[in-house]
């Protein structure tokens, strides 16, 4: 079990074997600074909460996906299980194809229809290469990332599920459009 003292410093003492999502979620709940907590391959990764354009733009898209689907089916960054039992992301936004009981942190990727990931300076290679990768891999129908351009403005990179030319899923059908246009538009059918 997973031990975290948080006064007069935070301590934690890990145990001595590899964590699970159960670990990673007493961890994230102890933790004040918000910070998020994500388990690839027995690694821990710690990243700092996202900054106030990174939260802005999670806000607006969300909005923008309930002036569609009811409430319940669009979650702002949650928990998300990307293998069986041991690994799992914590995405910007999912929108989720039936609702999420209440107490799940570890959302089921069967049950998730898009994920979003805005890229965060920092973390660029891991937004863009590694996670749709794992996403695809998890059988996520749709992947759509976002791009922040320091004085241009964000684009949404949107892509479908398919296979690469070994049968192996990846993600294919990429288009961009720039957040404003697709914000003035209406959310497309996800399923």
């Amino acid at each position: 079990m997973t031990t975290v003292h948080p006064k007069p410093r935070p301590r934690v003492e890990l145990p001595r074997r590899p964590l699970t999502l159960d670990d990673v979620t007493e961890l994230a709940a102890a933790d004040e600074s918000g910070h998020r907590y994500e388990l690839v391959d027995g690694t821990l990764f710690v990243a700092p909460p996202a900054d106030a354009g990174h939260a802005n733009l999670v806000v607006r898209i969300g909005a923008w996906f309930l002036s569609t689907y009811q409430q319940d089916l669009v979650l702002a960054t949650p928990g998300l299980r990307i293998t069986e039992k041991s690994d799992g992301r914590v995405p910007d936004l999912l929108v989720v194809r039936d609702p999420v009981p209440r107490g799940v942190v570890w959302v089921d990727p069967a049950n998730v229809a898009l994920v979003l990931e805005i890229v965060s300076p920092g973390s660029e290679r891991i937004d863009r290469e590694t996670k749709p990768g794992e996403y695809a891999r998890a059988g996520i129908a749709h992947f759509w990332r976002v791009e922040r351009g320091d004085n241009a403005e964000a684009t949404v990179h949107r892509f479908r599920l398919g296979n690469d030319q070994r049968g192996e899923p990846t993600y294919l059908d990429h288009q961009a459009v720039l957040l404003e246009d697709m914000l003035a538009s209406r959310p497309p059918d996800l399923w």
